[in-house]
């Protein structure tokens, strides 16, 4: 499963390399922090690791198109559709790779409880 993981992970550092424009490599590095950012905030609420890695990628989304809308309102700005897929490029990386090194804890196992002997008396 990990090879799985690391084979989806791999492209997306060669397609992060290839953001040649500064703004792209801002939106990724904001997409790496808004989703680790959700990642951590769902992961401690007891969570499973499943909705924290859906969290990290709807923060890193809600962050990218957030930043857009603002771009598009106020700066007069076009909506860029590459600025939030870099935007979500980053927090997919960060999604991914979280759960890769994160330790393992092992659960305590309950102990099953022996039932008492009972010493039988003999009448003599």
């Amino acid at each position: 499963m990990k090879r799985f993981i690391l084979l989806l992970l791999i492209p997306s550092f060669f397609i992060a390399q290839d953001f040649k424009e500064v703004d792209k490599q801002l939106h990724f590095a904001a997409g790496t922090i808004a989703g680790a950012l959700g990642y951590h905030l769902y992961k401690d609420k007891h969570f499973d690791k499943h909705g924290a890695i859906l969290a990290s990628l709807a923060t890193g989304f809600a962050a990218g198109t957030a930043k857009e809308l603002f771009d598009t309102a106020i700066q007069g700005e076009k909506f860029d559709t590459e600025d939030l897929t870099a935007t979500i490029l980053g927090s997919l990386t960060v999604s991914i790779s979280i759960p890769l090194f994160e330790e393992v804890k092992n659960k305590p196992r309950k102990r099953k409880r022996r039932p008492k002997n009972r010493k039988r008396k003999c009448g003599v």
